[in-house]
This record gives C-alpha cells, structure tokens and sequence, in this order.
C-alpha cells in the first residue's frame, strides 16, 4: 500500500511538473514537446509512444528525488521536491 500511495503522488507531482513545464516552455524552439514522443514519425502518438515517453519523464523525476538513492521516496525527499519545485516557479523568468 505504501508503495501505490508512493507511485501515486510521484504521478501527481510529476503532471503537475509537467504542466508547469509545458507552459513555462510553451513556444520555445522545437515545438511541441509531444512531437518528441512520435518515435516512428507517423505523425500520431501511440499509447506505447506515450507511455514511453511519460515513463522516461517518471524515471528521471524518481531518480531526482530519490536523493539517498535506497530506492523510496520518503516524506522528506517529497517534502523537498515539492520546495524545489516551488521555488523554481517563483525564480523562473516569465515569458512575455
């Protein structure tokens, strides 16, 4: 149960992150970050491209709070995400 309840807020905080990165990066340059999920180029985004794709985001994201790297993201990792990510907002330049 821990570790469902684990997996679900790391999901929950990596779509919150996602969305907030999206629109603090929307227009850059390389355009819709969904096209990079369009592996075989078809110009469509199959539930495995999307999976991939996410799942490689949730990697990372566990790996960055893992950060004494015991294979759990305890309250305190979360606690700190969650503080790192807030203020990355606040610091993060605004685009116009």
């Amino acid at each position: 149960m821990k570790i469902t309840h684990m997996l679900l807020t790391s999901s929950l905080l990596l779509g919150s992150a996602t969305v907030a990165y999206a629109n603090h990066h929307a227009g850059e340059e390389g355009g819709n970050h969904c096209e990079h999920a369009d592996t075989n180029k078809d110009g469509t985004i199959s539930r495995e491209e999307f999976m991939m794709k996410h799942q490689k985001r949730a990697e990372k994201m566990f790996t960055r709070m893992d950060t004494n790297k015991d294979g759990k993201i305890d309250a305190n990792e979360r606690k700190a995400a969650h503080e790192a990510m807030e203020e990355h907002h606040r610091t993060a330049p605004e685009k116009k």
